[in-house]
């Protein structure tokens, strides 16, 4: 398989890779979300001898904060496949209005 054969991403879309390293990074959240209540809960339980309330309290508060950002992440998501060429164009919109606010001060 050559150089050639290889599919190649279209002007301004990110390589597959890209997205994948994504998909990692949202599942790490969800995880580190899980882990960091976990940790808290673990403290507060050997510092106030409450076991194991903080645990449970903690493990079930990460799972909320993991799946409300994984909803966001996935509403991004549905959001750049609805209107892939919504950032784009912000950016162009942003840059134009700056331009014109160069031309108005020069006057």
């Amino acid at each position: 398989m050559g150089e050639s054969d290889r599919i190649r991403p279209r002007a301004g879309e990110a390589p597959a890779s890209a997205h994948m390293m994504g998909d990692w990074t949202r599942g790490g959240d969800f995880f580190s979300a899980i882990l960091t209540g976990l940790v808290i809960g673990l403290a507060g339980d050997y510092f106030l001898n409450t076991e194991p309330w903080l645990v449970v309290l903690g493990v079930v508060a990460g799972f909320a904060v993991g799946f409300w950002r994984m909803k966001s992440h996935f509403d991004q998501a549905v959001e750049n496949v609805t209107n892939p060429r919504l950032d784009r164009i912000a950016k162009m919109q942003s840059a134009e209005g700056l331009a014109s606010e160069e031309d108005e001060d020069d006057t």
